[in-house]
């Protein structure tokens, strides 16, 4: 889903956790196939390997928090092709003991993809939780490996 600002949500609209209506529990949104044809677009071009980093803007200010929105951007740092741990995650924004809360801000993620937050796995090389299932976070890490 999009907004006049920007991309507001990416996933299964009727995926069992973290729907749609998790992160819009009051607002109606529209599926507007126009607006959400350049993100179409990137992500296509994401999952084929011709684009390592999206261009088109964002607009989850109004569904996160601040603090979460720093975790967000610090996922957004993350390097195509390579992953961090939830630990490093927290370490890299200067809250080493918030590894929970870390990893709780990071599965709040309402714009998969485009917030890369499958790059980010346990610090035992496992690869955790993911809303579309740990298999896909599996293939997109080693599909983003191969290129």
């Amino acid at each position: 889903m999009a907004n006049k600002n920007g991309l507001t949500y990416v996933g299964q609209k009727d995926l069992p956790t973290l729907s749609i209506s998790h992160f819009y529990p009051t607002e109606k949104l529209l599926y507007d196939p126009a607006k959400l044809a350049p993100y179409i677009h990137e992500l296509a071009e994401f999952l084929t390997g011709s684009r390592k980093e999206f261009d088109l803007p964002l607009s989850i200010s109004q569904i996160v928090t601040p603090w979460q929105h720093k975790v967000l951007n610090q996922v957004r740092q993350i390097p195509y092709g390579q992953t961090i741990s939830y630990q490093d995650l927290a370490q890299a924004i200067n809250q080493p003991s918030a590894v929970r809360a870390v990893a709780h801000a990071v599965a709040l993620n309402p714009v998969l993809f485009f917030i890369p937050c499958h790059r980010v796995i346990h610090a035992d090389g496992t690869y955790g939780q993911y809303r579309l299932g740990k298999n896909y976070k599996k293939h997109l890490i080693n599909l983003e490996k191969s290129f």
